[in-house]
Formats: structure tokens, C-alpha cells, sequence
């Protein structure tokens, strides 16, 4: 399997009922969503509508049974009604051409833990956050520390909190590096909550390396804002 968390622009001007389109005409007709998104190998499905400083934004997050890359083309050039929908609709909503995208730089994933101990899925919860250019490399060099260095503190710390799955991936966008965040549990708004109000040291110190790598307007000492839930395929 593998997976990602993909970050698309919304274009300023657009409603939300322009936003919500996409995943509204996916609840409209799920065997024409399972059908389409079958071509690229697409097992799980999960998008979120963030209202942050630089604007709107839609993060997806995705697992697929084909490479992340190879399940976007397929994507991008399925001929079917709901394949052309999806393509024309991202490019008039977002801006992007997912047939150009899929072709760009990989989304990269820095960082990635699921509990073992974890039965079942739970709810998720995606967000994106620019990282300052210059602190890219001291990005992969913390997540590295965080998710396997650090491993069993990251494991109790995300237990604590009541996560049991998080992922977070670098999009090379053409206006610079983006993080995006995927955390999954039985409740992530919750765990959004507690991760913000928490003392412990291990996420005072994750706290701290975030301060290094992202813009100051990004304080994770409180809980990431403005985040709704559009469309999850488990429930399509």
C-alpha cells in the first residue's frame, strides 16, 4: 500500500458550494466514485476543507494499492463521467491540472506511524501548513528524529493523546514546500485539542521544532483552526 496527504488551493472567489462540489457529487453517486477511483487503485479516501491565512485549501488524504504518482495518472486520464468531472472540476476549483501534477515531484513523506496495537480505523483529520524554504532539510532531519529516533516517545505521547495513525508528507508546490498532516483516531479533534494544550515533555519538545520550521502565524500550541470534513469513502 501506499499513501499520501495532497494539499490543493482553493481559487480566491470560489463559494462553498464550489468547494464542497467535487465531494458532493462523489456522495451523489458512490458506485460511479468506487468505480473511477478503482483505476487508481484507490482503497481509502479522506478530504478536508482548511480556511488558513494564505487561504483556502482542500487536503486529501489517499491510500492507494498502485504508487501514489502512478494511481494520479490513472486518475487523471479516466475517460469515464465521474473521471472527467473530477479533472475538470479540480482544475476550475483548485487551479490544478492533475494530469501536469501527477507528473511533477512526488509528495514525499518525511514522517509516518501507525500504533500496532490499533484494531481497526479510525476518524481522520488532514491540514497543510507551509514550511519556511530554507528549513526544509532541518524538517526531514526533525521528522526522522520524531518518527524514528524518538519512536516509542512518539508512540506514548500519540497513545496519550488517542491517535493511532499519523502521517505527514512534504508537497513541492510550485510557490514552495508544503506539510501536510493526516492523524487519525477515534476522536482527532480531540486529539488536536489535547496535542495543543499538552505539557508533556516530549510535545513541548515537538512544539518547539515546529516554531524552527514553519512561518510564526503557525502555533501549534493551539489547536489547528478552521478544518471541516467533506468526504470520507468509508462512508460513501
Amino acid at each position: 500500500m501506499s499513501n499520501a496527504v495532497l494539499c490543493f488551493p482553493v481559487v480566491p472567489g470560489k463559494t462553498e458550494q464550489d468547494i464542497r462540489r467535487i465531494a458532493d457529487r462523489f456522495k451523489d453517486d458512490p458506485e460511479g466514485y468506487r468505480q473511477s477511483r478503482a483505476k487508481g487503485g484507490v482503497s481509502l479516501e479522506r478530504a478536508f476543507w482548511q480556511h488558513t491565512p494564505m487561504g483556502d485549501f482542500v487536503v486529501a488524504y489517499v491510500e492507494s494499492d498502485m504508487e501514489i504518482t502512478d494511481g494520479l495518472a490513472a486518475i487523471a486520464s479516466d475517460t469515464s463521467e465521474m473521471g472527467r468531472f473530477f479533472v475538470e472540476n479540480v482544475k476550475e476549483v483548485h487551479g490544478v491540472d492533475i494530469a501536469q501534477a501527477s507528473a511533477g515531484p512526488a509528495p514525499e513523506i518525511v514522517g509516518q506511524w501507525v500504533d500496532p496495537q490499533a484494531t481497526g480505523r479510525g476518524k481522520g483529520m488532514a491540514f497543510s501548513a507551509p514550511l519556511i524554504p530554507d528549513q526544509l532539510e532541518q524538517g526531514r532531519r526533525f521528522a526522522h528524529e520524531a518518527f524514528e529516533t524518538r519512536k516509542d516517545e512518539f508512540t506514548q505521547s500519540r497513545r496519550a493523546l488517542g491517535g493511532t495513525r499519523e502521517v505527514v508528507c512534504i508537497n513541492h508546490s510550485p510557490h514552495g514546500p508544503i506539510c501536510c498532516v493526516y492523524i487519525e483516531g477515534e476522536n482527532p479533534t480531540e486529539i488536536n485539542r489535547r496535542f495543543a494544550a499538552s505539557q508533556e515533555p516530549f510535545d513541548v519538545w515537538f512544539k518547539d521544532q515546529c516554531k524552527i520550521i514553519f512561518p510564526p502565524y503557525v502555533d501549534f500550541n493551539e489547536p489547528v483552526p478552521g478544518i471541516t470534513e467533506i468526504f470520507d469513502s468509508v462512508d460513501a
